[in-house]
């Protein structure tokens, strides 16, 4: 089965007795391995309960021992084998051999690359386990990959767009998966992703795109800042479409040193992301990032550069400013202000 089958049988509750992870593709792997685990095991007995092995470092005796042992306070035990086609031919039959009984309140997770067919180990787990392949999606699989990604977050993508990342991504499920979560902040609170909105995010050129300024800006790295900024505005990018993230940027910095010292990383996404049920581990990374930041910044001296912003806006709008001086004299203001270390 692959992973979208896979995790369609656990959220019906049918949970194998043994599981054989193979195929290319790392990320899915461990995102399978975290969905299962959250299923069966009870973070309570989590020490109990939950044993990984590498084998090329564990013995055979230690992971069959282990597959022995009964769970304490819960219904299932797993038990993890990391490279399991690393294991000698005598060692994979006698994990082979378990296969023939098994216990019953024991799950486990054989996790390898590329498993020969032809080995006794893919051919037991074949007939008395569960097989789950991870491999690297095909063209039409990105983009209904993309698409209900997008999908599922409210929002639509344009076709120039979802052409665009499945050209320049590829096909790994990590990079695709970070780029969407990027593209998801990156156009929030907007409803559409466009073309451009990809081109920013990949950063067309060693330059970087927006996304990277506004991360520069975040941890005060004023070259960086500079340096992305002046490439952004040779590439044709609007200055007060810069001022706009910066503002936004700033606004974000501002509501979270407002929480003070204490703030979680679920009260940070609210303000970054706006309120829902679950924020994927990529959200809550963005958000202790930004809780960090904060720390660089004195809260007077962000009210000052949140009212510069507000002044950059009027002198580019009326014309009194040049565009690209004033969005290079506001970040200056911003980074060079009450710099703390």
């Amino acid at each position: 089965m692959k992973y979208r089958e896979f995790i369609v049988e656990l959220e019906r509750g049918n949970v194998a007795l043994a599981y054989l992870f193979e195929g290319e593709e790392d990320y899915l792997k461990k995102e399978a391995l975290k969905r299962l685990k959250k299923k069966i095991i009870s973070p309570d007995y989590e020490d109990f309960n939950y044993e990984r092995f590498s084998a090329e470092s564990s013995s055979v005796g230690q992971i069959v021992e282990s597959l022995s042992t009964l769970p304490l306070k819960g219904k299932w035990r797993m038990v993890v084998v990391e490279e399991v086609d690393k294991l000698s031919e005598k060692n994979q039959k006698i994990v082979a051999e378990y296969l023939d009984n098994p216990v019953k309140a024991t799950c486990l997770v054989c996790i390898g690359g590329k498993i020969d067919k032809r080995k006794k180990l893919y051919k037991d787990f074949l007939k008395k386990g569960k097989i789950v392949s991870f491999y690297s999606l095909y063209d039409g699989e990105i983009i209904d990959w993309v698409k209900k990604k997008v999908e599922g977050e409210n929002k639509r993508i344009s076709p120039p767009a979802l052409f665009y990342i499945k050209e320049r991504v590829g096909s790994n499920r990590r990079d695709l998966d970070n780029t969407m979560e990027k593209l998801l902040l990156y156009i929030h609170p907007g409803k559409l992703i466009e073309k451009e909105d990809v081109e920013e995010v990949l950063g067309e050129g060693a330059g970087g795109g927006v996304f990277d300024l506004t991360k520069s800006i975040r941890e005060r790295n004023l070259a960086a800042a500079l340096s992305i900024l002046a490439k952004l505005l040779e590439r044709g990018e609007i200055p007060l479409k810069i001022h706009s993230l910066i503002t936004r940027e700033m606004r974000i910095l501002l509501r979270i040193k407002e929480k003070g010292e204490r703030i979680s990383s679920q009260e940070a996404c609210t303000i970054i992301f706006g309120p829902r049920s679950y924020y994927p581990p990529f959200y809550t990374k963005i958000a202790g990032d930004y809780i960090g930041a904060v720390k660089k910044f004195d809260f007077s001296d962000l009210i000052t550069s949140y009212q510069y912003l507000v002044e950059t806006e009027a002198s580019i709008k009326t014309g009194r400013e040049e565009p690209d001086l004033a969005i290079e004299r506001m970040i200056l203001h911003i980074l060079q202000s009450g710099v703390k270390t």
